[in-house]
């Protein structure tokens, strides 16, 4: 059964305290991860926070800035009781900077406990200055939260040596699980300032302090189906903008500063996931000869089939096309279309286009503006990304959509003529999912709820009380009017 040989993952926890309605919550994102729940109790707080911080941690610049002279005023200072925050590195990095390479000898326990120490400043770093950024709000409205990360206590370094790096990538950071090595390129340019190298090797070796972090993850946030009806507004509006101040010139500081203002009036005050979200939507049409990483496993003919329906972007604009026969056939452009075609475009063009094997795919509602038959095949694509090797993380109020993952999950069972059945109920080897590499948790009462997962699937009540009542006042309607009825 594909995936049944799967090394278990490095668990991967993250806290969340008074953000927004979550008082305090706990997430371990496993290969699929769902985060359901009623409306209003904190889901997407959780999603777009997780977001955030994963997009900007490898670049969080920590020591990266502190020159050799103010490490030599610090000292002075402190004198006998001086220690560098983060020994390792440092010592690397005295030697790079002479020498354009290093080496150092540090265990395993020594480098595991910079990576705590470093683990704690990113986190708290985050909190006090990420936060509001991602929110686009003011920083008082997120004072009082804190974003936490545990990680798992086994060594993220194997016995084999490691490599953080590409063939050809520097600086290349390379652990035996006794020696650190470094090498980078050193400038000998005049021109040549060693922060520049400092912080490149601190944003290297972050990464290679946390292998199993995911970064430059994939966002489809709520708002995107309206995106495709405003975005080609958006860049109007800013190029009115940009001749606006062309025409007023250096004017800055002049008493005159309408144009600065009015920048300043109308700076967008979208969350950083839409923005992001924007600015991948404009980003499609210089994407169209590049190649994903699953373009040969065809994930975005997935969703051709599911809406019955392509998408192709020009320079000028983004068309959805049917394949409809004959006269029923049409292309129309993507602001025209229907609220799903809309929904699933950027999916679509991420699967041909962008998606990496490993890649983190976070969907808020991917069942949004679908029905209900297309949110069951939308499960099983789910399923068949995780299979190939990418990571999803969703929020989602379908029962349906989980109510399909439960099925793939008892079809990653042994039980007799297992073939036979999947022929024909129509589900193929790479729709199963294991249950181990799925986390499910409902938000309720100001936190989430870890779910229950076993050979049956995911247990989770709130679709299933909701269920259970609608039907139980069915059922008693249904026995009054039968029963009272003189039609």
């Amino acid at each position: 059964m594909p995936g049944s040989a799967l090394k278990e993952p490095p668990r991967l926890q993250f806290t969340f305290k008074n953000l927004g309605p979550i008082d305090n919550a706990e997430l371990e994102l496993g290969d699929l991860t769902i985060i359901a729940g009623r409306n209003n109790t904190g889901k997407t707080y959780l999603v777009y926070t997780l977001y955030g911080f994963l997009t900007t941690w490898k670049d969080w610049p920590g020591p990266a800035l502190r020159t050799r002279r103010a490490r030599a005023a610090e000292r002075g200072r402190r004198g006998e009781r001086y220690q560098e925050r983060y020994p390792v590195f440092e010592q690397i990095w005295d030697q790079v900077d002479q020498n354009g390479q290093g080496e150092v000898l540090v265990d395993r326990d020594v480098l595991s406990q910079e990576r705590t120490d470093v683990m704690s400043s990113l986190t708290r770093g985050f909190s006090k200055g990420g936060l509001a950024g991602v929110f686009s709000s003011p920083p008082e409205k997120f004072e009082k939260a804190t974003f936490g990360m545990k990680l798992g206590k086994e060594s993220p370094w194997p016995d084999l040596p490691v490599d953080e790096t590409g063939p050809g990538e520097t600086p290349s950071i390379r652990y035996d699980g006794a020696k650190l090595s470094v090498v980078a390129d050193r400038p000998v340019s005049k021109a040549y300032h060693p922060v520049a190298l400092r912080r490149h090797l601190w944003h290297r070796y972050l990464q290679f302090l946390f292998p199993e972090l995911p970064s430059d993850p994939f966002v489809l946030s709520a708002e995107r189906f309206g995106i495709s009806l405003f975005y080609r507004e958006l860049d109007l509006r800013k190029s009115q903008l940009v001749d606006l101040l062309q025409k007023y010139g250096d004017s800055k500081g002049r008493d005159d500063d309408f144009p600065f203002v009015l920048i300043d009036e109308t700076v967008s005050r979208y969350a950083r996931p839409v923005k992001d979200n924007i600015d991948y939507t404009r980003s499609i049409p210089d994407l169209r000869k590049q190649k994903s990483e699953v373009y040969d496993d065809g994930f975005f003919n997935d969703v051709k089939r599911l809406m019955k329906g392509y998408y192709t972007a020009s320079s000028d604009a983004i068309e959805f096309r049917s394949i409809a026969r004959g006269d029923r056939r049409f292309a129309i452009p993507l602001h025209l279309a229907s609220s799903s075609a809309r929904g699933l475009s950027d999916l679509y063009f991420f699967l041909r286009h962008v998606a990496r094997r490993n890649h983190l795919l976070i969907i808020d509602e991917p069942e949004s503006h679908l029905d209900t038959a297309n949110q069951v095949l939308l499960a099983r694509l789910l399923a068949r990304l995780i299979q190939a090797g990418l990571k999803v993380l969703l929020t989602t109020h379908s029962d349906y959509l989980v109510k399909e993952i439960n099925n793939l999950i008892m079809l990653s069972r042994s039980f007799r003529n297992k073939s036979k059945v999947m022929r024909r109920l129509k589900y193929s080897r790479n729709d199963c999912i294991l249950p181990e590499r799925i986390r499910a948790y409902v938000a309720v009462d100001g936190g989430i709820v870890k779910c229950q997962i076993d050979k049956l699937g995911i247990d989770m009540p709130n679709f299933d009380q909701t269920i259970n009542d609608i039907n139980d006042v069915a059922n008693e309607l249904s026995f009054r009017v039968s029963e009272d009825s003189t039609d």
